[in-house]
């Protein structure tokens, strides 16, 4: 052979080992319905890119942002999405049992949360959406819900009567009936305009929500009654990610934030953006523990009932839930 020929034959072998290489990586796609500037974005950015750190280029991830979580989690079961940063309240229409986790009062502190979440309940939740086609990677987080309305509603009695927008979850049906106010479901787009033009005076949302819509400057106290805490959940589409190897889900596994440091990261992000909304004339009323009981006690009556309609094995996770919370106020950790 001579030099010419030889020289054809190594860069057709090169062109074929970059077209191999180019073949074998895949693009996966993370549904969620954030994105930068706000602090969540941010954590699913950094997400998309340790799994491609993780898997040496085998595997590139990008954010998909989509504003209906319902769909994204559809999507992620049916294969359209190889994983997504969902919340409780978006993955409970195909996995009824995650309404559980955005019960209002489930959670009396921070502490008590963050034990059951990690140490208690991980192993029944993977059984739980493992039966359903997905496949749990990393517990999140996407904060707490809180109250926010026309006048100071820092007590349960203020509320009653009160025309409060209610999500279309039960859980906040449960809440409003539990509170008294005169409940109206309406969708995020129609909301706004409600509270603007007097059809509603109150609502709650996670509080980087309230502050980037209209709903800050029609509605201007934000009162932190955490009646409502929304996980999130780093999931993938199960067959696709059982067709990777050990070491590869490992890897990914290990790269994503950990909750601890997300919910860190959440709650740091809202200290300026408060201090924001009261230079701007807001307020930001911050409830101690001894005034959250007080709203917890109207709440709590109603949370066995609601946990069995829910079905499935919802029961199951809340007694689990309620075995841990009683073994971290014994202080058996």
């Amino acid at each position: 052979m001579n030099k010419r020929s030889w020289l054809r034959v190594v860069a057709a072998l090169a062109v074929a080992s970059l077209a191999s290489h180019a073949s074998a990586q895949e693009a996966w796609k993370i549904g969620t319905v954030v994105a930068p500037p706000s602090m969540l974005g941010v954590i699913v950015d950094e997400a998309a890119a340790s799994v491609g750190r993780a898997t040496g280029g085998r595997i590139t991830a990008e954010r998909f942002q989509n504003p209906n979580e319902q769909e994204l989690t559809q999507n992620i079961l049916r294969g359209r999405l190889e994983m997504g940063y969902i919340s409780a309240t978006g993955m409970a229409v195909a996995v009824p049992e995650m309404g559980v986790l955005n019960m209002p009062y489930l959670w009396r502190s921070e502490g008590e949360r963050d034990y059951v979440l990690d140490k208690v309940i991980p192993p029944l939740l993977e059984q739980i959406m493992t039966a359903r086609g997905l496949t749990l990677l990393k517990i999140g987080e996407a904060g707490w819900t809180n109250l926010f309305c026309k006048i100071a509603c820092t007590t349960p009695d203020r509320m009653k009567g009160m025309k409060m927008r209610v999500s279309p979850t039960a859980g906040a049906k449960l809440f409003a009936d539990r509170l008294g106010v005169n409940g109206a479901g309406m969708s995020l787009a129609d909301f706004y305009p409600a509270l603007q033009q007097g059809v509603v005076d109150a609502g709650d949302l996670t509080f980087s929500f309230y502050l980037i819509g209209p709903a800050a400057q029609s509605a201007p106290h934000y009162v932190s009654t955490r009646h409502n805490h929304q996980p999130a959940f780093f999931i993938a589409h199960k067959p696709t990610w059982d067709k990777l190897t050990a070491e590869q889900r490992s890897a990914i596994t290990a790269a994503l934030p950990s909750a601890a440091d997300s919910r860190r990261r959440v709650a740091a992000d809202e200290e300026p953006k408060k201090a924001m909304h009261r230079s701007r004339g807001g307020f930001v009323h911050e409830l101690t523990d001894e005034q959250r009981a007080e709203w917890a006690k109207v709440i709590e009556p109603g949370l066995p009932a609601l946990a069995e309609s829910y079905g499935g094995r919802a029961k199951e996770l809340f007694n689990a839930i309620q075995r841990g919370k009683v073994d971290f106020a014994a202080g058996r950790r």
